[in-house]
């Protein structure tokens, strides 16, 4: 490839790592397992193409039309060929990172929807917003987030991801208060809910006694996402933009 050839506008986005006001970072840059299990195929042809010019060309090209798919749908349900788009491009870049352009599917995704009604309680929207989280620096926000815009609230997943995320920064009592959230709402399924609560209460019983957590100062950095959003925002205007 000639290195004076001009990038599309997609690639140019995702090879120059530009702060947009909505940063990001990624815990880990390995394979990492997915919960469903991964298509053995396309994780193989995947690894092949970093080392292989013309199987990375054909990657982000799927992922291009994929990408061209969730502009053109003209369905009921808009948000099903994004989680197509999700799902294959989670199975095709393994390692993640920056090349994947995954964390701005995501961003993207949850913003285009996160005003619709019937998405408010969609399990599949709401499990979007949770790996999303998972991938962001200030995933304190985008819990505090869903819970003020009702997005997701009748799942025992918002709950049990959030306080185990408090319970990881050491806010034991913020994640006990979740968890009893949760458990008001009747989130289900609840025995999931209350499995996880009960293991929770286990781990909090034999850690010593720590200094009250109201003192801590939480340092994350600000995003612009938030509550500020515009109910008129959803995405870019065009993915060829980034």
């Amino acid at each position: 490839m000639d290195s004076t050839e001009v990038l599309d506008p997609e690639t140019e986005f995702l090879a120059s790592k530009q702060e947009t006001g909505h940063e990001w970072e990624l815990f880990k840059e390995n394979v990492r397992p997915l919960k469903r299990g991964r298509n053995v195929n396309i994780l193989n042809h995947a690894l092949k193409s970093q080392s292989d010019f013309q199987l990375k060309k054909s990657l982000l090209d799927h992922r291009r039309r994929l990408l061209e798919a969730i502009d053109d749908y003209k369905g009921e349900d808009p948000l099903q060929p994004w989680l197509e788009c999700i799902k294959w491009v989670q199975e095709a870049f393994p390692p993640g990172g920056d090349c994947s352009g995954l964390l701005v599917i995501y961003e993207q995704c949850v913003r285009t929807f996160w005003h619709e009604e019937r998405y408010k309680d969609d399990l599949r929207y709401l499990k979007v917003w949770l790996e999303y989280a998972e991938n962001c620096v200030d995933a304190e926000v985008i819990y505090s987030f869903l819970e003020a815009n009702n997005i997701g609230l009748t799942h025992s997943s918002l709950y049990i991801s959030y306080a185990l995320h408090m319970e990881c920064k050491h806010k034991i009592r913020t994640a006990n208060e979740i968890f009893n959230r949760g458990l008001s709402m009747n989130a289900q399924p609840i025995e999931k809910l209350k499995a996880a609560y009960k293991k929770f209460l286990t781990r909090s019983m034999r850690r010593p006694k720590a200094s009250d957590e109201d003192i801590m100062e939480n340092h994350l950095s600000s995003r612009s996402f938030g509550t500020v959003l515009a109910r008129g925002e959803t995405r870019n205007p065009s993915f060829r933009e980034f």
